[in-house]
């Protein structure tokens, strides 16, 4: 996985199917979108009014999405410093299925590749 060479927005993409099963507190999530004006107050509410954890997760990738590639790094970068993804428990029976699993969806190094320690702006900023 060449993950260094993969755009923010593309990686959301292609990794879309495992964030909507694996972030956690996504009103912290939420809430550090709409500080940096990421997300709106109508896109927040709208976020809000869905019926579960999954649809919300959908709503929030879908409105990073839309917004392009800044946007989705703000996305990335806000999971990275809350801490807000879960390494799900292997569903697998034995352990080369899992250790070929992992390495294919491991999104804590996906996101880890990108340059967030350089990025000093938003540092202290960051509700957790």
């Amino acid at each position: 996985m060449a993950c260094a060479k993969q755009s923010a927005k593309d990686y959301i993409t292609n990794a879309r199917v495992h964030l909507v099963g694996e972030l956690r507190s996504l009103s912290v999530i939420v809430e550090n979108l709409y500080q940096q004006g990421v997300l709106t107050d109508e896109e927040v509410r709208q976020i809000k009014a869905e019926k579960d954890d999954y649809d919300r997760t959908r709503a929030i990738l879908d409105s990073v999405s839309r917004k392009g590639e800044a946007a989705c790094y703000k996305l990335l970068r806000t999971i990275y410093l809350t801490r807000t993804l879960e390494r799900p428990a292997p569903l697998f029976k034995n352990i080369h299925e899992a250790s070929t699993e992992a390495k294919r969806f491991d999104l804590h190094h996906w996101i880890s590749c990108f340059p967030f320690k350089e990025d000093t702006e938003m540092g202290p900023n960051y509700i957790q």
